[in-house]
């Protein structure tokens, strides 16, 4: 039911975005280039940053996409069994993507030399679909064995949102909200087994996720 009420509101936000009244915006002169650099915090323990550029058909929209790379910073489980487990390096799980998406702005409100504007930017985080894990295996202890094991299972295709606040100073942007997302990021690790343990006994289902964001952009 939240996360209904959540994807509501997020909606009216979108159209709210796209009929925002005019008056507010000064003249401004287009730009058509937007290159940003950008960061998430998120409920599932995890982080991204990620590198992008917009093409911007007008001052209040464009189409563009994005290079990233999140990964897991508090384990959350830990896969092991009899003289075995995951190596410490390999239980955050992690990955690159690329990142489709459209940045919609409102009008600026001009207040002095900055513009104030609200900002939403719905994309689809399309990750690697390959994890590959070092498994530690002491049958001979203290002697360590390494064995590597992989899959191509799991989530590799995620939509998510980012709305907020966006701040403008001549070329130079700052940008920071909320962001929310259905990646899961221990659905690749679900899939992977060793000597017929399945590893999805040892990581939670995060589904929903939802976090911060800040991004900074030059447009040009």
């Amino acid at each position: 039911m939240k996360h209904s009420v959540a994807t509501k509101s997020i909606f009216i936000l979108l159209i709210a975005l796209l009929r925002f009244p005019p008056a507010l915006s000064a003249q401004e002169e287009r730009t058509p280039h937007r290159v940003s650099f950008s960061a998430t915090l998120t409920s599932s323990d995890s982080y991204s940053t990620e590198i992008a550029y917009h093409y911007m058909f007008c001052n209040y929209a464009g189409v563009g996409g994005a290079l990233g790379y999140w990964a897991n910073w508090y384990e959350d489980g830990w896969a092991s069994g009899r003289n075995w487990n995951i190596a410490n390096d390999d239980n955050k799980p992690s990955n690159l993507y690329l990142r489709p998406s459209v940045v919609l702005k409102t009008p600026g409100l001009k207040i002095r030399a900055a513009s104030w504007s609200l900002f939403a930017e719905p994309g689809i985080m399309l990750n690697v679909p390959y994890q590959r894990v070092c498994i530690e295996s002491t049958p001979n202890w203290p002697t360590t064995d390494y064995d590597y094991i992989s899959s191509c299972k799991g989530q590799w295709f995620a939509m998510d949102l980012r709305v907020g606040i966006a701040l403008e100073m001549g070329p130079c942007g700052l940008s920071a909200g909320y962001m929310m997302s259905n990646l899961d990021i221990y659905s690749q690790y679900r899939h992977l087994s060793y000597k017929g343990v399945s590893f999805e006994k040892f990581y939670p289902e995060k589904p929903f996720m939802q976090g911060a964001y800040i991004s900074l952009s030059y447009n040009f």
